[in-house]
């Protein structure tokens, strides 16, 4: 089974943190495993900044997923156990409503007017699409980078019907790092002649390349890129000034960059980006207390010591006001030179695997 689509807020529209409202909303999802009789088994998995609901292969010669090395029967998410349920998130380009979707009022892409949405309203929609699928209650929800916040969210939303939280490289609010370059990523789309306002034919190529090289130099480490690039130069290079591709690291970009473009989109890019920027579960909530302090379902948060995206001061900062306010939460730090992106790394799953499975092993046993 590969993705699936399911039509939501048909009836009652989608209420919007800042008020605004969208009907329907198409989500674009993929499952592994099979639903319990008693509907409890799921687990809810969040992808990161540019993931899609794609998470491992359903059968051998499927195309690979971002986590196939912890999906599968007897693996971490072990799917003849659990109901594995991940989305492309709200806002997306991969299967669900977005900018790139069309405006039932007028028939023509949303494009940059598009309502814009919090992380909040990525996890409403998938609140709505496991009712929808039947789930009564969720054993954890598991995310890395933008998934983990998500994840968090959940706990904080919806710990009447979530067990626990995994969140990997994820702080409690967006450090002033990751927004200075989401800044320049945007700037970056946003300042292509072909962008046009958001009204663009096929896709601003030139700022949504470069959007994505800037992404690629947080997501690794300067120890990975000096141990495989170092200065070395492309075969036949020419050294002409202003050569794209005459080192390594700059083929290796540019490659990012022109790959990238053939998958996503730019608008989706924008509001992504500045749903990250958004998110502080640190800030006072209505009751005058900080949103995270409501966490009182177990929670597990691993920090990355390397990661130069979200830093691991922030999410160390995290673990300490967790604690503070008794969140039920356990922490651990891995070390790798392949940073923030480490745990999409298959070379690296032996320090996150069985950090992960021994907290899904250890969760407290629900009575029936």
């Amino acid at each position: 089974m590969t993705l699936q689509q399911k039509e939501l807020f048909q009836k009652s529209p989608l209420l919007l943190e800042n008020g605004e409202t969208l009907s329907p909303v198409l989500v674009g999802y993929e499952t592994y495993g099979t639903l319990s009789a008693s509907r409890d088994n799921c687990i809810l998995l969040e992808h990161a900044l540019t993931g899609t609901a794609h998470a491992a292969k359903h059968f051998e010669d499927d195309a690979p997923g971002w986590w196939d090395d912890y999906i599968g029967p007897g693996k971490t998410i072990d799917t003849d156990k659990y109901f594995l349920v991940c989305t492309n998130v709200f806002g997306g380009c991969s299967g669900t409503t977005g900018p790139s979707s069309i405006n039932p009022k007028t028939g023509e892409p949303f494009r940059l007017q598009f309502p814009g949405f919090s992380i909040k309203d990525i996890i409403k929609v998938q609140r709505e699409l496991l009712e929808q699928l039947g789930v009564t209650r969720i054993v954890s929800v598991i995310g890395g980078s933008m998934g983990g916040m998500q994840a968090t969210e959940w706990a904080i939303d919806y710990a009447d019907i979530t067990d626990s939280i995994i969140n990997i490289a994820s702080p409690l609010a967006a450090g002033p790092d990751a927004i200075g370059y989401n800044l320049i990523m945007r700037m970056a789309i946003l300042n292509d002649p072909d962008f046009n306002g958001g009204n663009y034919i096929g896709q601003p190529e030139g700022g949504l390349a470069t959007a994505r090289m800037v992404g690629m130099m947080t997501y690794r480490t300067s120890e990975l890129f000096s141990k495989r690039f170092e200065r070395f130069t492309v075969a036949e290079s020419s050294p002409a000034a202003f050569s794209k591709e005459h080192f390594q690291i700059e083929s290796y970009l540019q490659y990012q960059g022109d790959t990238f473009v053939e998958r996503f989109d730019a608008n989706s890019y924008l509001y992504l980006t500045k749903a990250i920027d958004l998110f502080d579960v640190t800030a006072p909530a209505k009751d005058d207390l900080p949103a995270f302090s409501k966490i009182k379902i177990p929670y597990l948060l691993i920090g990355i010591t390397t990661d130069q995206l979200f830093r691991i001061h922030d999410l160390r900062r995290g673990y300490e006001l967790l604690k503070e306010w008794d969140v039920p939460v356990t922490y651990h730090e891995v070390a790798s030179e392949y940073g923030h992106d480490a745990f999409l790394v298959e070379k690296e799953v032996p320090k996150f695997e069985p950090l992960i499975r021994s907290f899904l092993n250890n969760l407290p046993v629900k009575s029936i």
